[in-house]
């Protein structure tokens, strides 16, 4: 008897629990894809999702509190602006297209190197 109460309970918890409807999260503030291309050399890609931070960019939170601080302007961001870099030439194009918070974000430069890349728009690039 204790058994099938038991049962019983557990049943109606599971069929309260159950009958909620899905709530669908938000979209995020910011979707944008980002591109680095290295000539003669591989290209990869990624999605950054800003607000909540996601995508498939490894290092979203990172990318998201960067582009934060320029308001989604990827051409103000100068990471670290007293970088020592080599003279190697190694150029990688980059480009950070999509969405900021309601506003179209279309962004490509040609950098020297990795390494100017990097200083310039730091963890945004880091996939």
């Amino acid at each position: 008897m204790m058994r099938a109460l038991g049962a019983i309970a557990l049943c109606g918890a599971f069929l309260l629990g159950g009958s909620s409807p899905a709530v669908a999260a938000p979209p995020p503030k910011a979707q944008l894809k980002i591109v680095d291309a290295a000539k003669d050399g591989e290209t990869r890609t990624a999605w950054l999702n800003c607000g909540p931070a996601g995508g498939t960019h490894p290092n979203a939170r990172a990318a998201c509190r960067l582009l934060e601080k320029v308001d989604g302007h990827p051409e103000r961001l100068n990471v670290t602006p007293d970088a020592i870099c080599t003279k190697e030439l190694q150029p990688h194009a980059v480009v950070v297209a999509g969405r900021w918070q309601g506003r179209a974000v279309q962004w490509a430069k040609v950098f020297g190197n990795g390494c100017t890349m990097k200083a310039a728009v730091g963890a945004v690039v880091a996939i």
